[in-house]
Protein backbone atom coordinates (compact mmCIF):
# COMPACT_ATOMS: atom_id res chain seq x y z
CA UNK A 1 0.00 0.00 0.00
CA UNK A 2 2.90 2.27 0.68
CA UNK A 3 5.02 1.48 -2.19
CA UNK A 4 0.99 2.69 -4.00
CA UNK A 5 0.64 5.84 -2.33
CA UNK A 6 4.40 7.15 -3.16
CA UNK A 7 3.84 6.45 -7.01
CA UNK A 8 0.44 8.40 -7.20
CA UNK A 9 2.52 10.97 -5.09
CA UNK A 10 5.23 11.18 -7.43
CA UNK A 11 2.53 10.55 -10.27
CA UNK A 12 0.48 14.05 -8.90
CA UNK A 13 3.91 15.91 -8.35
CA UNK A 14 5.26 14.88 -11.69
CA UNK A 15 1.60 16.71 -13.16
CA UNK A 16 2.22 19.77 -11.59
CA UNK A 17 5.27 19.87 -11.96
CA UNK A 18 4.54 20.22 -15.85
CA UNK A 19 1.75 22.38 -15.27
CA UNK A 20 4.03 24.94 -13.94
CA UNK A 21 6.51 24.83 -16.58
CA UNK A 22 4.46 25.03 -19.68
CA UNK A 23 1.94 27.65 -17.91
CA UNK A 24 5.67 29.51 -17.36
CA UNK A 25 6.44 29.05 -21.06
CA UNK A 26 3.82 30.14 -22.38
CA UNK A 27 3.18 32.90 -20.32
CA UNK A 28 6.81 34.26 -21.60
CA UNK A 29 6.05 33.52 -24.81
CA UNK A 30 2.56 35.95 -24.81
CA UNK A 31 4.44 38.22 -22.95
CA UNK A 32 6.87 38.58 -25.45
CA UNK A 33 4.92 38.46 -28.91
CA UNK A 34 2.48 41.17 -26.85
CA UNK A 35 5.20 43.54 -26.71
CA UNK A 36 6.98 42.73 -29.87
CA UNK A 37 3.14 43.89 -31.12
CA UNK A 38 2.70 46.77 -29.29
CA UNK A 39 6.41 48.02 -30.53
CA UNK A 40 5.42 47.55 -34.31
CA UNK A 41 1.69 48.89 -33.25
CA UNK A 42 3.33 51.74 -32.17
CA UNK A 43 5.76 52.54 -35.00
CA UNK A 44 2.07 52.08 -37.35
CA UNK A 45 -0.10 54.36 -35.35
CA UNK A 46 1.66 57.23 -35.13
CA UNK A 47 -1.06 59.73 -34.57
CA UNK A 48 -1.60 62.50 -37.08
CA UNK A 49 -0.78 65.95 -36.72
CA UNK A 50 -2.85 68.39 -36.19
CA UNK A 51 -3.42 71.36 -38.52
CA UNK A 52 -0.80 72.30 -41.13
CA UNK A 53 2.49 74.23 -41.49
CA UNK A 54 2.29 77.51 -43.13
CA UNK A 55 4.89 78.70 -45.37
CA UNK A 56 6.92 80.49 -42.24
CA UNK A 57 7.26 76.95 -40.52
CA UNK A 58 4.39 77.33 -37.84
CA UNK A 59 1.89 74.80 -37.27
CA UNK A 60 -1.12 75.99 -37.01
CA UNK A 61 -4.16 74.46 -35.24
CA UNK A 62 -7.63 75.49 -35.88
CA UNK A 63 -9.38 75.03 -32.21
CA UNK A 64 -13.42 74.84 -31.38
CA UNK A 65 -14.02 75.22 -28.24
CA UNK A 66 -17.75 74.09 -27.38
CA UNK A 67 -20.02 72.86 -24.06
CA UNK A 68 -17.70 71.00 -22.65
CA UNK A 69 -15.17 70.09 -25.20
CA UNK A 70 -11.86 70.84 -27.71
CA UNK A 71 -11.85 69.51 -31.07
CA UNK A 72 -9.78 68.25 -32.00
CA UNK A 73 -8.35 66.24 -28.84
CA UNK A 74 -5.83 65.41 -28.93
CA UNK A 75 -3.76 67.98 -30.35
CA UNK A 76 -0.72 66.37 -31.77
CA UNK A 77 2.35 68.77 -32.58
CA UNK A 78 5.97 67.68 -33.11
CA UNK A 79 8.66 68.28 -30.75
CA UNK A 80 10.18 71.67 -31.80
CA UNK A 81 7.26 73.29 -33.56
CA UNK A 82 6.20 76.48 -33.28
CA UNK A 83 2.56 75.93 -32.64
CA UNK A 84 -0.21 78.66 -32.90
CA UNK A 85 -3.82 77.57 -32.08
CA UNK A 86 -6.79 79.10 -33.23
CA UNK A 87 -9.31 78.98 -30.62
CA UNK A 88 -12.59 79.80 -31.47
CA UNK A 89 -15.39 78.79 -28.63
CA UNK A 90 -19.03 78.51 -30.45
CA UNK A 91 -21.60 79.11 -27.60
CA UNK A 92 -20.34 80.78 -24.47
CA UNK A 93 -17.21 82.16 -23.06
CA UNK A 94 -14.31 79.45 -22.60
CA UNK A 95 -10.64 79.52 -21.94
CA UNK A 96 -8.05 77.05 -23.00
CA UNK A 97 -4.81 76.15 -20.51
CA UNK A 98 -2.06 74.29 -20.86
CA UNK A 99 -0.13 75.25 -17.90
CA UNK A 100 3.54 73.78 -19.17
CA UNK A 101 3.69 75.92 -21.95
CA UNK A 102 2.41 78.78 -20.15
CA UNK A 103 -1.05 79.00 -22.24
CA UNK A 104 -4.10 80.23 -20.60
CA UNK A 105 -6.67 82.77 -22.73
CA UNK A 106 -10.19 83.09 -22.46
CA UNK A 107 -12.07 83.32 -25.70
CA UNK A 108 -15.79 85.22 -25.84
CA UNK A 109 -18.42 83.07 -27.55
CA UNK A 110 -18.38 83.79 -31.23
CA UNK A 111 -14.96 85.01 -31.28
CA UNK A 112 -11.46 83.48 -32.26
CA UNK A 113 -7.75 84.01 -30.16
CA UNK A 114 -4.82 83.41 -30.53
CA UNK A 115 -1.92 81.91 -29.05
CA UNK A 116 1.42 80.81 -29.83
CA UNK A 117 4.01 78.69 -27.93
CA UNK A 118 7.19 76.38 -28.88
CA UNK A 119 6.69 72.63 -28.42
CA UNK A 120 9.74 71.88 -26.73
CA UNK A 121 9.01 69.54 -24.10
CA UNK A 122 7.77 66.04 -25.35
CA UNK A 123 4.76 63.66 -23.83
CA UNK A 124 1.06 64.35 -23.16
CA UNK A 125 -0.09 67.42 -21.47
CA UNK A 126 -3.24 68.41 -20.06
CA UNK A 127 -5.37 71.16 -21.42
CA UNK A 128 -8.59 72.62 -19.85
CA UNK A 129 -10.95 74.78 -20.00
CA UNK A 130 -10.18 77.30 -17.62
CA UNK A 131 -13.08 79.57 -17.62
CA UNK A 132 -16.60 78.73 -15.93
CA UNK A 133 -18.45 77.47 -18.75
CA UNK A 134 -21.78 75.86 -17.04
CA UNK A 135 -22.65 72.51 -14.94
CA UNK A 136 -20.12 70.61 -16.93
CA UNK A 137 -17.10 72.87 -16.89
CA UNK A 138 -15.10 70.72 -14.66
CA UNK A 139 -15.14 67.80 -17.01
CA UNK A 140 -14.17 69.47 -20.01
CA UNK A 141 -10.44 68.61 -20.70
CA UNK A 142 -8.41 67.86 -23.72
CA UNK A 143 -4.83 66.56 -24.37
CA UNK A 144 -1.78 67.66 -26.25
CA UNK A 145 0.59 65.40 -27.73
CA UNK A 146 3.96 66.57 -28.59
CA UNK A 147 5.56 64.02 -30.40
Amino acid sequence: MMERMKKYCFFVMSLFFIACITQYVFANASIEKHEHNMHHHDEAQRPVLSGKVDENGIRIVEVKASRYKFEPDPIVVDLGDKVRLLITSTDVTHGLAISEFKVNVSVPAGETQIVEFIADKEGSFHMYCSVYCGPGHAHMHGTLVVQ
